[in-house]
């Protein structure tokens, strides 16, 4: 039988333990609460394409790499002749403007 002194302890660390499943639980909540807005977002289906003289900021932010800023952005900029114009956006060169380009067109 358990003295008094030992159940105490035990007690203890089990509220500790569960202390620390409560925290590690909120952190894992949190992060999936930060994560839920990308993950909710539609993806566009492969074959769409996307004209960014009009297109409205929704479907611009569902572009590989383009958030509310950068869709802001895009729209401000109007219009375009060509797709590589989307280039003298802030933001959009690189790895960004290589995963776009061949999501967006210009009529």
């Amino acid at each position: 039988m358990l003295k008094k002194k030992h159940f105490l302890c035990l007690r203890n660390g089990c509220l500790l333990f569960a202390a620390l499943i409560l925290c590690a639980a909120l952190i894992a909540a949190a992060a999936s609460a930060l994560a839920a807005p990308k993950e909710a977002a539609e993806k566009l289906a492969p074959a769409v394409r996307v004209n960014i003289n009009k297109a409205d900021q929704a479907t611009l932010e569902k572009l590989l790499g383009i958030g509310p800023v950068k869709a802001k952005a895009i729209i401000d900029g109007r219009p375009y002749r060509n797709i590589e114009d989307v280039m003298n956006i802030k933001g959009i060169k690189g790895k960004t403007y290589d995963a776009i380009k061949g999501r967006i067109i210009v009529e």
